[in-house]
């Protein structure tokens, strides 16, 4: 199997991790967005994300790491056979890409906690309001401290 096959299918794998992790982040399945001033990447960031994360460890970590890309006389291994694609591999890849998507996920929901306790911290409490707050998604905290009277 040549080397670019290799790196697809990898980048597939990565990308599958990035459509998990936004399938179970609670921000649910939204698409790319500025909302309230930050900027939320949504599936497709995840997507990016979880690919190139899987990529990256890949090209640093997997069998053929140490392969020579430029100036080989073959697109062969170290040790004289096909480039080849483990299982391990594989599922690396794709846990790579759930846990690199996982972090643009939570550095996203960081921004629109911080807003929203910026927002929520000039206005009169209300239990409502703050059992709305504890129980939204991230976003939606925003929007419900924002809205407080």
């Amino acid at each position: 199997m040549q080397l670019s096959v290799l790196f697809i299918v990898v980048l597939v794998a990565g990308a599958i991790g990035g459509v998990v992790n936004a399938l179970i982040s609670d921000n649910g399945f939204v698409i790319p967005k500025n909302e309230n001033g930050i900027v939320r990447p949504g599936v497709i960031g995840n997507v990016i994300v979880g690919a190139i994360g899987a990529v990256v460890s890949w090209g640093l970590y997997g069998p053929y790491a140490q392969a020579s890309l430029l100036g080989g006389t073959s697109l062969s291994g170290p040790s004289g056979a096909a480039f080849a694609l483990t299982l391990s591999a594989f599922v690396g890849a794709i846990l790579v890409g759930v846990g690199g998507s996982r972090f643009l996920t939570n550095e996203i929901d960081k921004r629109f906690l911080k807003a929203a306790a910026v927002a929520a911290a000039g206005k009169q409490p209300d239990d409502h309001s703050l059992q709305e707050i504890a129980a939204a998604s991230p976003a939606n905290a925003l929007t419900a401290a924002k809205q407080m009277a």
